[in-house]
């Protein structure tokens, strides 16, 4: 196996920071063999972490060193191109705390160890690899997404309901507790919020944090 140089974009193995705080990106370009050709990538269902079978190979190995840094494994993505593309996403499992940039850096740096270690990308003439956190408006598709949410403005798709805008309060094992969000009465006075209420999960068609550059209670 050849040696391996940092992808153009990231001076001297710099970390990048995106736009948002959740995507910070370490970039790694691993040279080897063949290029291979894959399908496309589709969205995982709930519960999985792999959005195809040849990123499914890779979880057995990366999935154990990112529990070994404390956090959760997302999900991981496999992108064909010129220079295929590993791309992982981690969180904590529990909690509102954010993972922030050295725990990204480490996660990476281990990964990268691992998957050159194990050779588990041996037929690609090369490849990169992304570490990051989920965006701010990533899709809640389990429970575990909503409680790391708890006092986020939510938006709510709901199966034969209007839309909702909601405040979510706390979540239960069938559904979460909301406040709906209420327009202000006057330009500039604090928003109201009505009684809340439950919803069950399975009556959530779609869900998304909705990014607040001020919260007032």
């Amino acid at each position: 196996m050849e040696g391996r140089d940092h992808a153009p974009g990231a001076a001297g193995g710099a970390w990048q920071k995106a736009p948002s705080w959740a995507d910070t990106i370490e970039a790694h370009q691993h040279p080897m063999s063949e290029v291979d050709t894959m399908a496309a990538p589709r969205r995982p269902r709930e519960g999985e972490k792999a959005r195809d079978p040849r990123a499914a190979e890779l979880l057995p190995v990366i999935e154990p060193i990112v529990a070994a840094q404390g956090l959760l494994l997302e999900e991981v993505e496999l992108v064909d191109g010129a220079i295929a593309t590993v791309r992982v996403v981690v969180d904590y499992a529990t909690g509102t705390e954010q993972v922030d940039l050295d725990s990204v850096a480490a996660v990476s740096e281990a990964i990268s160890a691992a998957l050159d270690e194990a050779e588990a990308l041996e037929d690609l003439t090369s490849y990169e690899l992304e570490v990051s956190t989920p965006g701010a408006t990533r899709p809640l598709t389990e429970p575990r997404h909503f409680a790391r949410n708890i006092g986020r403005l939510l938006e709510l798709e709901r199966e034969g309901q209007p839309d909702m805008l909601a405040r979510l309060q706390e979540v239960t094992d069938d559904g979460v507790v909301v406040a709906e969000q209420r327009p202000a009465p006057k330009k500039g006075m604090p928003v109201k919020y009505s009684e809340p209420v439950e919803l069950p999960f399975d009556a959530i068609s779609r869900a998304r944090v909705q990014v607040e550059f001020s919260h007032t209670e």
